[in-house]
This record gives C-alpha cells, sequence and structure tokens, in this order.
C-alpha cells in the first residue's frame, strides 16, 4: 500500500515505519495518524512479521507531536492519535528508535512501545501546557506508571524538556546509542528478539502489560493470558530444548 505521510519497508520479518513529514519535524496530524493505525493492524494481523520498528525520517526529530498548524476538517479521518497510542493491543514487539526530538504526542507514540532506543542527542519532553494542551493521548497516565509520580509530574506540569541522559535516569528510555545510530542499534535489537521464539515473546509482554496477582497458581496462568495458550499449546519448547542440546540456533515454526 502506498502512503503520503509514512514509509514502510520489510526486512525478513521485520517492519519498520518511518513517520515521513521531516520538515514538520514529524509532526502527526489525522491522516499521519491513519496511516499508523493503517500499517500497525496490518503488522498486528501478519502471520509473516514479528517484530515493527518505529522511527522518525531524518535525524533531527522522531516527532515532534500533535501538527498546531493543521486546520481541522470535518473530511480528517478518525483515529487514534499516532495510530498506536489507544484503541490498539498487540503482543507483537515495537521498538522505537529516537533521534532527535520526541515530544508531546510524538514521545507518547514512543511510550506506546515496548523498548526505546535514544540516540545521545535526543531531546524529550510534554511541552503541552505551554498551549493550553495536556498529554491526553495516555501520555500523562503511562508516564506516571512507567517513572516515579513526582518525578512525572514535574515533567508533566512544567513543561520542561530533558535530555538523553536524564530520560536514561529516570526509567524513561532503554538505551542510549551514539548520534545517527539508533535505527542501527533498534535493527539490532530486533535481530536479537528474532533468535527467541516469538511466541514466547508475545506471550511474556503480555504478561508485562497486563498485571496479574503474584500469588497466582502458575499451573493456571494460560486461563488468563491467550498469548500463554498459544505457546503452551505450541511445540515451541521442544524446539528450544533440542537446538539448545544440539548447540544449533533454533528455527521456529
Amino acid at each position: 500500500m502506498n502512503y503520503k505521510y509514512i514509509k514502510t519497508s520489510i526486512n525478513n520479518q521485520i517492519l519498520e515505519v518511518s513517520i515521513n513529514r521531516p520538515k514538520q519535524m514529524n509532526s502527526i496530524n489525522p491522516h499521519t495518524s491513519m496511516e499508523l493505525k493503517e500499517v500497525f493492524e496490518e503488522f498486528k494481523n501478519s502471520q509473516k512479521l514479528k517484530i515493527a520498528i518505529i522511527y522518525g525520517e531524518g535525524s533531527s526529530s522522531f516527532s515532534a507531536g500533535n501538527d498546531l498548524k493543521h486546520i481541522k476538517s470535518e473530511s480528517d479521518p478518525v483515529a487514534p492519535f499516532g495510530g498506536i497510542t489507544s484503541q490498539f493491543e498487540c503482543y507483537k514487539p515495537i521498538i522505537a528508535a529516537i533521534e532527535g526530538y520526541a515530544l508531546g504526542g510524538g514521545l507518547e507514540i514512543a511510550l506506546s512501545c515496548d523498548i526505546l532506543i535514544a540516540s545521545e542527542n535526543s531531546t524529550f519532553g510534554f511541552p503541552e501546557p505551554k498551549v493550553g494542551l495536556f498529554a491526553g493521548a495516555g501520555g500523562a497516565a503511562k508516564l506516571a506508571k512507567l517513572i516515579p509520580q513526582k518525578i512525572a509530574l514535574n515533567l508533566l506540569l512544567t513543561g520542561k524538556l530533558i535530555s538523553s541522559k536524564e530520560a536514561k535516569d529516570i526509567g524513561l528510555i532503554s538505551e542510549i546509542v551514539p548520534e545517527n545510530k539508533a535505527l542501527e542499534y533498534a535493527r539490532k535489537t530486533a535481530e536479537n528478539i528474532l533468535k527467541c521464539s516469538y511466541l514466547a515473546i508475545s506471550a511474556t509482554k503480555q504478561i508485562a502489560l497486563n498485571e496479574y496477582d503474584t500469588s497466582f497458581d502458575p499451573s493456571e496462568i494460560e486461563k488468563s493470558y491467550s498469548e500463554v495458550q498459544k505457546l503452551r499449546k505450541s511445540n515451541h519448547f521442544n524446539i528450544g530444548k533440542n537446538a539448545f542440546t544440539k548447540k544449533e540456533n533454533p528455527i521456529w515454526d
């Protein structure tokens, strides 16, 4: 499918999606959100694709967030902001490769991903209050769960921007890499994930994102988690065990 505001490519079982509005600092308008929603729904339902990477075109900005210059129209498509910030449940891994600014809605898109790899020149923040908005695409709630509440409130209420080092120190991002290397490292991370059972990965993500009582009975866990059911019904454990015994790389069916 041809897109106007995003670009896509497939490498092995990895989908790469770039927000393709570099002149607008990869800001998000309703059409961009709809295109992102469409491509990530396809990714979710694909039997072939196992991992996705999202990044911003160019090196200056992952995404500066909501396109404030967009003039609203009744013809605008209706989709969750950024396509994946809400109404999107997917247990396949999604990696954000961040160069430059990840602000407001751009940071909300990144926080909807599982692994955030950022270059050392990246900048993060929620400046919405400075223009009479708030992080309404889930950013405020997600941030307050991800990092200590008082640190989250300091960021959210002041609208201040922080560096990659500060973001890593407070647990906002997963890894800092050299400038212009975020996508390269994201690809390496994706390749490492591909070495694992994709069913085990999906089960792990589902459990991590859905809290459960720590007193649960492990033998009953599949009753609550659909991805665990899929893993238990598969032969992935036998594949992995046999490959380990033979000192070979497993080939997941």
